[in-house]
């Protein structure tokens, strides 16, 4: 019973986030053009879905090793308000990638990266962890996670998103690609793509979406 009602909550906080929808693109501050959004609690359950997947050690692409104290999430923690943000993005980043619009979605990613990077007030941990929580979102977006119940503790497992085409008729694919221009050009001039650095196994997400998101 305890197993059904925990997959039935990661489903429906994938529905909420879909409430969200592309017509609400991010701004450059943040904010969402419509009026939905979602609660402290929904965001607060994604972002433990995101820490439950967050590696103990990753070593970044120039060599710099990010390790993380699973028994202190405080330091890789993040405030709610800046999760969701990222939730928001990850939604048009789902979309992308469900629709194949590979340079769309690593556009988005950099672009949300570059702004994280810009306000240099996060440590190379948290850096980490809003690149998981990215990943965490594409995957509740298209409902593919699988949330366990294992005597009291809950493991979290990222499955295999399949691009569909059905589901992505040229009216939704130039939503998406508006969104995310209007959120790329409200960042301002474009500069070196700031990755952040995820690692590349099925339990957290890719640094740069595109073609390695695909084969996951």
């Amino acid at each position: 019973m305890r197993s059904r009602l925990v997959k039935a909550r990661a489903v429906a906080i994938g529905a909420c986030i879909m409430m969200l929808g592309v017509t609400a693109p991010v701004t450059a501050t943040g904010q969402s053009q419509g009026t939905g959004g979602l609660s402290d609690k929904s965001v607060s359950t994604i972002m433990h879905y995101a820490w439950q997947i967050l590696p103990h050690k990753f070593t970044a692409p120039d060599g710099k090793v990010i390790e993380v104290d699973k028994k202190k999430p405080e330091a890789a923690m993040i405030p709610v308000e800046t999760a969701r943000e990222i939730i928001r993005v990850g939604y048009n980043s789902a979309q992308a990638q469900v629709c194949e619009m590979w340079e769309a979605q690593s556009a988005n990613f950099d672009s949300m990266m570059r702004r994280e990077n810009a306000k240099k007030k996060w440590t190379d941990q948290q850096m980490l962890y809003i690149t998981t929580l990215h990943r965490m979102t594409i995957h509740a977006v298209a409902g593919k996670i699988r949330v366990v119940d294992e005597k009291g503790e809950l493991k979290v497992f990222l499955e295999p998103i399949e691009p569909s085409k059905e589901a992505c008729p040229d009216e939704k694919r130039k939503r998406v690609a508006e969104a995310i221009e209007t959120y790329v050009r409200e960042a301002g001039p474009q500069q070196a793509p700031v990755t952040g650095s995820a690692p590349k196994t099925t339990a957290s997400p890719t640094s740069a979406p595109a073609k390695d998101a695909k084969k996951k």
